[in-house]
């Protein structure tokens, strides 16, 4: 790949983070330049920001963030795209009659593509097969989406008219609908009458209403967090004394707002800083280790490995492999 094309495909991204969508990544190449440093940095800001949306709403304050990709196919055995909803030519900059008939692996990379060749194949050897799949779609401008794709069947009056509903989900976030549900203790018309639900009988026992003061609490206390992922969480009671609220309103409040418990909040935020740092630095594992709050670098492996799949120490080679 020429360095001009390189070039365009970073304005391209740059373009589309612009207008909030931080869903696109840039392909990397064998080159080690200047560029590729680049595309590098590019490509882990782009899942950074994408991450951070899941706990806070910087971008796009003034309306909800439902959907950052949401795209729909509607696929034959024999892998042809029989039908799309409309955002799929918006997310993958075609045409309906660019994509529709086409086959659905035309649009992925290398990779993905024999992950979804193993999927048919499994289908029409009638084996038990999963039901979602991680794949990299490539639009028609070379960007890369990896994709979580989740799969149901659709049964028709005969077997020739079975087709499979493929649907991709980046992540779903009802952050005001939430707020404004806690903050009236309940729905309101706006809402078309939907009401927040949760099916946790744990959760429906322990009902906890949260006016607007007590949510700047929680985000203050989860900001905290953040700025100091390196220290010891204190203990429950003591982080709300600490921000004038109360333990069952930072237990259970957290959870609302979040979507997980403080704890897993705080692990999961020092696993996404760990990462980051294996990836694009040079510091030792020790000191990643301490700075991201592990007691130990064996904690801090087994931990790392439990999450990702791999040891600190291979994620850093294979990612220093991909630069060279």
């Amino acid at each position: 790949m020429s360095k001009k094309k390189r070039l365009s495909k970073i304005k391209e991204v740059l373009m589309e983070m612009g207008a909030g969508r931080f869903f696109y990544r840039i392909e990397r190449s064998s080159k080690s330049d200047n560029v590729e440093a680049l595309i590098s940095v590019i490509n882990m800001m782009g899942e950074e920001i994408e991450e951070a949306l899941v706990h806070q709403e910087y971008v796009n304050v003034n309306e909800t963030i439902k959907h950052i990709v949401l795209m729909n196919f509607q696929i034959d055995y024999g892998g042809r795209i029989l039908a799309i909803n409309p955002e799929v030519c918006d997310i993958l900059f075609y045409r309906a009659d660019e994509i529709v008939e086409r086959a659905f692996m035309s649009f992925l990379d290398v990779e993905s593509k024999s992950k979804w060749k193993k999927y048919l194949n499994g289908l029409l050897n009638k084996k038990s097969v999963t039901s979602s799949l991680d794949l990299i779609f490539v639009t028609q401008k070379g960007l890369l989406i990896p994709s979580a794709c989740y799969i149901n069947k659709l049964e028709g009056k005969v077997e020739d008219e079975r087709t499979l509903m493929l649907t991709v989900v980046k992540h779903s976030k009802k952050q005001v609908e939430l707020e404004n549900y806690l903050i009236g203790g309940g729905f309101n018309k706006k809402n078309n009458g939907t009401k927040v639900t949760n099916n946790n009988s744990q959760t429906k026992k322990q009902k906890v209403r949260l006016n607007s003061e007590d949510i700047r609490k929680i985000r203050e206390a989860r900001n905290f967090l953040m700025d100091n992922l390196e220290k010891d969480l204190p203990s429950l009671r003591d982080l709300a004394l600490q921000f004038g609220t109360n333990t069952f309103k930072l237990k259970y409040g957290f959870k609302e707002l979040y979507g997980t418990s403080v704890f897993r909040f705080l692990r999961n935020e020092r696993l996404r800083k760990a990462k980051i740092l294996v990836q694009g630095g040079n510091q030792s594992f020790k000191t990643i280790a301490y700075l991201c709050g592990f007691k130990s670098v064996p904690t801090f492996t087994n931990t790392f490995k439990s999450e990702f799949g791999v040891t600190p120490t291979e994620l850093r080679k294979k990612f220093l492999s991909e630069d060279m």
